[in-house]
């Protein structure tokens, strides 16, 4: 198990790639439900526990699985998915547990009245570093240059963050 932990870091840290990890089904079912648990606290913190925030958890990973799906099969690498979303599930868990205690202190900086500004900080170089990761493993499941992943990661991005406002609490 810790063999597997180090390999979703050093795929944060862009030494290895999704190749590196095993093709197995039940892998991919741990990282999913790994991503999937790790990102409980922040939507915790976002809307409460509630019903909205198991849903845009849900939502969450059937637009990663989807979209990566669809990306890797109309460009002929089919055969790579569960590994590329094993990498970005493994390594999406991880970052989202650094991601939880700085949107908690910035939620408790806000309501107290001080500045945030050094967790907004934090989680904006955790947004990039983020969007950086996903470019390395998009790069490598296309066999494309890192400008091709890094097109795919923004473009996700984009996606993801206007389908999240829809769970946002100020958009009800």
């Amino acid at each position: 198990m810790l063999a597997l932990l180090d390999a979703f870091i050093q795929i944060v840290m862009r030494r290895l790639g999704p190749e590196d990890l095993p093709d197995s089904s039940f892998l991919l079912g741990l990282a999913l439900a790994a991503y999937a648990l790790a990102q409980l606290p922040t939507a915790g913190v976002v809307f409460g526990l509630t019903p909205t925030a198991a849903l845009a958890i849900a939502v969450d990973c059937a637009l990663l699985a989807g979209v990566f799906w669809l990306l890797l099969r109309f460009t002929g690498h089919a055969p790579r998915f569960r590994q590329t979303l094993t990498a970005l599930a493994g390594t999406g868990a991880l970052l989202a547990l650094v991601q939880a205690p700085l949107v908690y202190l910035t939620k408790l900086a806000g309501a107290g009245g001080q500045s945030s500004a050094g967790p907004t900080l934090g989680l904006l170089a955790l947004l990039l570093w983020s969007v950086i990761v996903q470019a390395h493993i998009a790069s490598r499941a296309l066999s494309g240059g890192y400008g091709v992943g890094l097109a795919v990661a923004l473009g996700y991005f984009i996606l993801s963050y206007g389908i999240s406002g829809i769970f946002s609490p100020q958009a009800g």
